[in-house]
């Protein structure tokens, strides 16, 4: 039996993509007979203003050395790193798990550019076994420099889905936070007001409008109503890696309208159920929103490019191939 560790950044909050994802896979592996997952922990860390965070090191040495495989989760930190070299000397199989955003997409461009390439790119090449990547983006750059890079997309959880709730015909739903200029909220101020009913999830100051209704901490219960009633839901971000909103939408047989930059687009195919607008021009994403508002979603279809065991089986295969 391999056991495995995951080490990320401790999470800000519930809804930290990366705390997310090493609990899925927690979830996936806590009790598998061939790789076996312990318990996620947050391993003690000293912040840095430069370098973001690095980790205490007897408590990091001490906890990769009882694991066979080291899954590292992290971007522009010095933790990173260190775990990278640590998990190195102390000669463990590690799988690199960058959740990379284009430097260009960054808050501070410059900065993670040049952390990037000054710190981690080749620690990156010399200590990493394997790297993972979930977009077509990211399997590109890192398939740049380093020969073992595997791409598998995030995958969806089968929920209890109410089926007998009646769309709402004019009814957009937005999740996110609407203060971030990177989820793109300002484009839904561009519509037409009194023409949709809108509906955000997600604290931030929004301006006042007759048409806008914001949802701030609602119960999971009420968000799945809402996706439920939603007849579109729109995903108008600078980018996103992945887009569980978008996945989360499509299975509940919502259409979705989203940018070009969400790149959960690279898994979806010909899968009918979505449409793509070009990021900033509100003319487009007015045009899609009419084109795809209450059109059918390929659920079927959607659900089985992101089934849970399949995903699992690859996870699975890359662990015990190291």
């Amino acid at each position: 039996m391999k056991r495995i560790i995951y080490i990320r950044q401790s999470p800000k909050g519930g809804c930290d993509g990366t705390a997310t994802y090493c609990q899925s896979l927690f979830d996936f592996f806590h009790d598998d007979k061939d790789c076996m997952a312990e318990e996620i922990k947050d391993y003690p860390e000293i912040k840095s203003r430069i370098f973001h965070y690095y980790y205490k090191p007897k408590a990091l040495s001490a906890a990769i050395k009882k694991a066979d495989i080291i899954h590292i989760n992290g971007y522009t930190a010095m933790g990173t790193v260190q775990a990278l070299i640590t998990a190195k000397l102390l000669h463990k199989s590690i799988v690199y798990t960058a959740h990379w955003h284009p430097f260009n997409r960054l808050r501070h461009p410059l900065f993670g550019k040049l952390f990037f390439n000054l710190f981690l790119k080749n620690t990156i090449k010399h200590c990493a076994t394997a790297v993972t990547a979930i977009n077509n983006e990211d399997f590109a750059y890192f398939k740049s420099f380093h020969n073992n890079v595997v791409k598998i997309p995030h995958w969806y959880k089968p929920q209890n889905i109410e089926t007998n709730v009646k769309k709402k015909k004019n009814m957009i739903l937005f999740v996110g936070r609407t203060d971030d200029p990177v989820k793109g909220f300002q484009h839904l101020y561009s519509l037409p007001e009194g023409k949709f009913e809108i509906h955000c999830v997600g604290k931030g100051k929004i301006k006042h409008r007759s048409d806008i209704t914001q949802h701030i901490n609602i119960p999971n219960e009420e968000l799945t109503l809402l996706y439920a009633q939603a007849s579109l839901v729109v995903v108008p971000s600078k980018y996103e890696a992945f887009s569980y909103v978008t996945l989360e939408s499509l299975c509940y047989g919502t259409p979705v309208v989203m940018s070009e930059n969400v790149r959960i687009a690279d898994h979806l195919k010909d899968a009918k159920g979505y449409s793509i607008f070009k990021y900033g021009d509100n003319n487009d994403f007015l045009r899609k929103i009419n084109e795809t508002i209450g059109k059918d979603v390929e659920i079927t279809k959607i659900m089985s490019i992101f089934n849970p065991e399949k995903i699992r089986l690859a996870y699975k295969e890359l662990y015990l191939s190291l």
